[in-house]
Order: C-alpha cells, then structure tokens, then sequence
C-alpha cells in the first residue's frame, strides 16, 4: 500500500498518529524536566571511568518506560497493568506516571467506536490529568511541578470536551 492509498480517516491510522504524538511529547518532557540522579560507578567494574556520572532510573521511572512500549504496541491491557504497578510504587515519578496513563486512555478513547467504552476511558484520562497536575503542583521539584506547565492541562480540557461532547449527544 503507497502513502496515497492510505485513508486518513481510518482509525488505526489516526490511532498510530495518536501514539506517535504522545511519544514525540513525552520524550522532551522527559528530558526537559527530569533531575536526573547522578552515581559514580565502579571504577573496577570497566564500564565507567572515575567521575563519569551515569543517570540511575528509578522503579517507577523503568515501570512507566516498558509500559509505554507496550502501549506503543498496542497492548493496552498490558501497559495498563504496568502503569498500576508504577503507581503503588508512589515514586518520584509518579506524576509522570499518571499524565502517561492519561494519555493512553485518552488516545484509546479516540479510537474507540464503542460510546459506553469511549466514555469510560475518558472518565480514566480526566481523573489521571487531574490527579497528575494535583500531584505535580504540591511536589516541590521542578521536574513534577512542570507538569502543569506543559500539557497536562491541554490534555485534560481536551478530555474533557470529548467526554461533554460523548455524553451529550
């Protein structure tokens, strides 16, 4: 199939572009915003040399990373399931954690044909945005309280209109 074949209304077109936005956003987010920690490794170990900093990933952070390849994947149960496990670790993160959830359901509310399965999963984004930015606002590092600031909010007033618009018809 060429691009000029492609159907740009086709849901799993737009589902893919979806995804491919939520990823080029979360990548700079990720970079602009996270302090990363520094550690000195083990100078006997080979692989680093005395004084290089390498940045150490926390849990949480490394939860949230896999479930979104998964997510990336389409295995949205999956990822789900990891974003959960990130969640209870309640780790610095955890603000991230909640936008990237967000942004899962909202993209899978998009695609959804079903209205009852549509509203749902708006109901989830509105709820995780909230308590992103709820979460990020009371933080007092910069890498959570920039939350706020980039695109939570975008993301939960676009939520919102969709569920008014899903529940109004």
């Amino acid at each position: 199939m060429t691009v000029s074949q492609l159907n740009p209304l086709d849901p799993e077109i737009r589902r893919r572009a979806a995804m491919r936005k939520a990823y080029l956003f979360v990548c700079p987010v990720l970079v602009l915003f996270c302090q990363p920690t520094f550690a000195q490794e083990n100078s006997r170990s080979g692989s680093a040399t005395q004084g290089s900093p390498r940045v150490i990933q926390t849990d949480d952070m490394k939860l949230a990373m896999k479930a979104h390849e998964l997510q990336a994947a389409g295995k949205y149960d999956e990822a789900l399931k990891l974003y959960g496990q990130a969640i209870a670790l309640n780790g610095r993160f955890t603000p991230f954690v909640y936008h990237n959830r967000g942004m899962l359901y909202l993209n899978r509310a998009k695609a959804s044909q079903d209205p009852q399965s549509r509203i749902a999963d708006l109901q989830h984004a509105i709820a995780d945005f909230q308590t992103s930015i709820r979460l990020g606002a009371a933080s007092k590092e910069e890498l959570n309280r920039g939350l706020e600031k980039v695109a939570t909010r975008a993301h939960l007033d676009e939520a919102t209109k969709l569920l008014d618009e899903a529940t109004h018809r």
